[in-house]
């Protein structure tokens, strides 16, 4: 008798454990899902920030203004990302090096900072292809499906913008309808 109370225990064990590593999972999902949104939101609050800017500062210094806040832009969006990727980085790496955490929970911890690592570095492949085009600055934004690209919006025309459709398409293997390419006023 003992012995099957024991072997329920085990099983009982087992599916927490499997509810538990299910739920990081979902936790570290939500976490990238918001790390994109809140970088999303960050930049749709930037970009209406700056057009206010530029508005209220008619007839000032408008070209080294304007090319410092484009530059500040781009910085300041690109360390946010790094801020809030690092922070996740370092969330997962507890996880992978708790000696409580279960196999299933190391094993999703370490596919999704495998996944975080492949997005950052297909982001500076394409910024850094994008910018082998002639633009000055870009800011890649790359989804599970999609794709946001920012460039300097004096830079941007047509051709450029199926140019930077075709890198991230080749580069990401994302879909043409899912890639969009702003421009920054």
């Amino acid at each position: 008798m003992n012995n099957t109370k024991v072997k329920t225990d085990e099983k009982k064990g087992k599916a927490i454990r499997k509810y538990i590593a299910a739920a990081m999972v979902l936790v570290l999902g939500v976490a990238l899902f918001l790390n994109w949104f809140l970088n999303s939101q960050s930049v749709s609050a930037s970009l209406k920030k700056q057009r206010t800017t530029a508005e209220e500062s008619l007839g000032q210094a408008q070209y080294v203004s304007a090319t410092t806040a484009k530059n500040d832009y781009f910085n300041e969006s690109k360390l946010k990302r790094e801020k809030l990727r690092d922070n996740t980085m370092k969330e997962l790496n507890a996880v992978i090096d708790n000696e409580k955490a279960t196999s299933d929970e190391k094993k999703a911890a370490v596919e999704t900072y495998s996944k975080l690592s492949e997005r950052a570095s297909l982001e500076n492949d394409i910024e850094t292809l994008i910018l082998a085009k002639g633009i000055s600055e870009c800011m890649v934004v790359l989804g599970d499906k999609s794709c946001e690209v920012i460039v300097p919006e004096k830079q941007l025309n047509e051709t450029l913008a199926l140019q930077i459709k075709e890198i991230v398409a080749n580069k990401a293997n994302v879909k043409g309808e899912n890639i969009s390419v702003s421009p920054l006023k």
